[in-house]
């Protein structure tokens, strides 16, 4: 009878590609036979091959042991070298608000570390950091302030000497803002008919967001939403305006405004804070 000895292990210290398996073999010799197992770096035992991984590189040690005694032997595993790879490829497209900062993500593994760069709709390679763009240590690339020029096809680029890997991402940015705009013609022409009972003034237009309404009278009386000057009524949320029993003393050149009442975000400081439609009125 004899204790454990333990014969034949692999190299003390031993390097395998990413994914690839790789069989840990440990002959011992004893009598009785003696049992053999293995210790991974976290502690938890096994005794056959494994798939290696990331978290797989680190010392294992092989132990025999039968009632005489027991002998260890200790193996280093190292993963690598390995061309880059994309994890997470489900983020294929980013939403962001105007004026917000959008976050593009690029996770990528490989030994040695690959170099991360992200290449822009234009197809030229962003610097930074900027005033603007940024790109973390895990190849997140941060935009700040976006606007609808930043909009299209961002490419992630991770490289190592073994190789390449390629993410595409699209961002798209959603306006919050939109400029004021009329639907008809800026002049119409109205005639006023003798014993007509009632003039109605329409002008459909759009923005965002929502501007007031306001119509300006021939005299110069400007009249918002819900209000009313003798004949002259302005009715609260489609900006009509309706003028009951016309006569030839009002006739003139009336101008629908949009009042913008919310502050514009920086890209929009260029537009302007009223807009105006003309109904000219002959009889």
């Amino acid at each position: 009878m004899t204790p454990p000895r333990i014969e034949h292990v692999r190299t003390p210290q031993t390097r395998v590609t990413f994914g690839q398996n790789f069989q840990v073999d440990c002959v011992a010799t004893g009598l009785p036979d003696p049992e053999v197992s293995w210790s991974l770096p976290d502690g938890t035992l096994i005794n056959n091959a494994l798939q290696s991984d990331d978290s797989d590189e680190g010392d294992y040690t092989c132990y025999a042991k039968n009632k005489l005694g027991k002998d260890e032997r200790k193996l280093s595993v190292k993963v690598g070298p390995d061309a880059p790879r994309i994890r997470f490829k489900s983020q294929s497209l980013v939403m962001a608000r105007f004026g917000e900062s959008a976050k593009l993500s690029c996770q990528a593994v490989g030994e040695p570390t690959p170099r991360i760069m992200w290449i822009s709709p234009e197809n030229y390679v962003i610097q930074g950091p900027s005033d603007r763009y940024q790109t973390l240590d895990d190849g997140m690339l941060v935009l700040r302030g976006v606007r609808k020029t930043d909009e299209g096809r961002y490419m992630c680029l991770a490289k190592n000497h073994l190789g390449e890997a390629s993410l595409l991402v699209e961002l798209d940015v959603a306006s919050i803002a939109e400029k004021p705009s009329f639907a008809v013609p800026n002049i119409e022409i109205l005639p006023i008919k003798q014993d007509s009972g009632e003039l109605t003034l329409e002008c459909p237009a759009r923005g965002k967001p929502h501007p007031e309404f306001a119509w300006l009278l021939p005299n110069g009386t400007m009249l918002t939403p819900g209000a009313k000057l003798q004949r002259f009524t302005h009715h609260l949320g489609n900006g009509t305006l309706r003028i009951s029993q016309p006569v030839a003393s009002d006739k003139g050149v009336l101008q629908h405004l949009w009042l913008v009442n919310t502050v514009l975000p920086s890209c929009c400081d260029g537009f302007p804070t009223t807009h105006h439609q003309r109904a000219s009125l002959r009889h």
